[in-house]
């Protein structure tokens, strides 16, 4: 069916549901169906598959298409083996044991064994691999000591044989066990990336179910099923990604039927939902996430608590918000209420500009001061957010100018010390808890010289306090308070300007289903599946 018939078929059936008819085919839901070629489309490249670099929303859900480790989550947020049998932790919740499946191979052949997940985590932690998840393990023993090239093994990892894991951490750590979810903690083979050192990115090779089979940077990846692959596999054959047209070409290829799924951008997004044959086609999905202008606190003006408030009085969000076609809803904290969350305790920072003004004056700039503002310009929410908070500031005499800059660019500028004065970021949960905001982005303990995610680099000595004992407990009310206070600890220092939680609008083609969002993972493409 040619998609011009097929948009027609469309508007038909919608007349018809319309008019109170109801097609018989609705009775029963769609089987799913092996098979097929997904086709994704994307604006903008990643900076890395590569389990240790890629960090962000879009490349995860791909880094687990070909990269799996020990845990993983049903289809909620509740923990299950993945590629461990099972684990047990010690009363004293320092001793993780974990116990292989057997038959679990690399997509080269190579059967796993327990010394590829300790060459995988020191990889992780060694500073010359630059990942952006090496402060995760540091609670690991000797995890420490190893980063800082001290030693040459981390002590705390001990594979008594092959199919047995052994993990002792310095401290209890509630969260632990969301760290070993994450695709940092994916397994590795050691051979192969010490064949192709940095370009292990176009050699990438796990145990997930789907592998590399082409990657041609800023133009497509190819992904095809991995024949080494133990546990249900996906249903597609395989999946293309293509990576570079702008979101409007984008958007005519999903209707022409050459690709089955991209993110709309705000205008797109707007006329597929007047348009009564495409409206179904759009979905939109709400994030655990938070967009947020940040202050980085060690470069001045914003090593002043006053201009940092000032800033948090002198924008509109809810003009801020209308710029992206109203994709999110307010924040007005660190934390997503969608977690879900809610803390009273939070102080309100109103749209306020004659406060704001005020607020400098007594910091000692009542004619303001100027700044560069860094965002990434790929991103079409980021730009018209960014030209809004560069307005707004503009009228209480701040004077920014606006720096946009590629996503790996963004990364290595805003995570190094003393680099980026201030900018616009977002972050989506790594793991269904509090933590995952405040402890990650906020805790003066996780500063590095680079790779840092605490971009602001915040530091109160009373945040982190109440982080680590939330972190090394297991009572939920006791995890709660200490959060709550620690969020408000943090707002009333205003690293940040939290400006909204965000919804992502998708465009699905109506062949594709298994679309629905996961609350972690967000994409499972794995369970996307094809009605030709």
């Amino acid at each position: 069916m040619t998609p011009r018939n097929l948009h027609r078929w469309i508007g038909i059936l919608a007349l018809i549901i319309g008019m109170g008819w109801t097609p018989a085919i609705q009775a029963e839901a769609p089987t799913p169906r092996r098979g097929g070629i997904l086709h994704l489309g994307f604006q903008t490249d990643w900076r890395s598959l590569d389990p240790a670099i890629g960090f962000d929303a879009a490349s995860i859900p791909f880094i687990r298409l070909m990269f799996r480790g020990l845990i993983t989550y049903d289809d909620q947020t509740g923990l299950v083996p993945d590629q461990a049998r099972d684990w047990q932790i010690s009363p004293d919740g320092l001793r993780w044991t974990f116990h292989l499946r057997e038959g679990v191979r690399f997509s080269h052949g190579r059967e796993v064994e327990a010394s590829d997940y300790i060459y995988s985590f020191e990889r992780l932690l060694d500073p010359n691999t630059g990942s952006p998840g090496q402060t995760y393990l540091l609670n690991i023993a000797g995890a420490t000591e190893f980063s800082q090239g001290r030693t040459n093994h981390v002590t705390g990892l001990h594979a008594p044989d092959k199919r047995t894991l052994e993990i002792r951490l310095l401290e209890p750590q509630f969260t632990f066990r969301y760290v070993l979810a994450m695709a940092f903690t994916a397994v590795l083979p050691r051979e192969v990336i010490e064949q192709y050192g940095k370009d292990f990115g176009f050699h990438l090779t796990g145990t997930g179910p789907y592998r590399l089979a082409r990657h041609e940077r800023s133009i497509r990846w190819i992904l095809e099923r991995n024949p080494y692959y133990q546990g249900a596999d996906g249903y597609v054959d395989g999946v293309e990604i293509i990576i570079g047209p702008d979101p409007t070409l984008l958007a005519m290829m999903l209707e022409r039927g050459e690709i089955d799924r991209t993110e709309a951008s705000p205008a797109e997004a707007v006329r597929f939902l007047r348009d009564p044959s495409l409206k179904s086609w759009v979905q939109s999905v709400d994030t655990v996430s938070t967009g947020y202008l940040f202050m980085n606190t060690e470069i001045k003006p914003f090593d002043d608590v006053r201009v940092r408030r000032a800033v948090n009085h002198a924008l509109s969000k809810e003009r801020l918000i209308r710029l992206v076609a109203a994709s999110g809803v307010q924040a007005n904290g660190i934390i997503p209420p969608a977690m879900p969350w809610s803390n009273p305790q939070l102080p309100h920072y109103d749209y306020n500009p004659a406060k704001a003004r005020a607020l400098l004056a007594e910091a000692g700039y009542p004619d303001g001061f100027k700044a560069d503002f860094w965002y990434i310009l790929s991103r079409p929410k980021d730009v018209r957010i960014s030209g809004g908070i560069q307005q707004d500031l503009k009228e209480v005499g701040i004077d920014i100018t606006l720096r946009p800059v590629s996503y790996p660019a963004f990364e290595v500028k805003t995570r190094s010390r003393k680099q980026a004065a201030c900018g616009y970021w977002g972050w989506m949960q790594d793991y269904p808890d509090p933590s995952t905001f405040l402890d990650v982005l906020l805790s003066g303990g996780r500063i590095t010289e680079a790779d840092c995610n605490n971009v602001s680099f915040y530091n109160n000595p009373e945040v982190d306090r109440r982080l680590d004992l939330a972190s090394k407990s297991a009572n939920a009310a006791d995890r709660q308070r200490w959060f709550a206070e620690a969020e408000t600890i943090t707002m009333n220092d205003a690293p940040w300007v939290p400006v909204l939680h965000e919804q992502i609008p998708m465009l699905t083609h109506p062949r594709l289903h298994g679309t629905a969002a996961h609350p972690v993972w967000l994409w499972r493409y794995e369970y996307m599946w094809l009605d030709p």
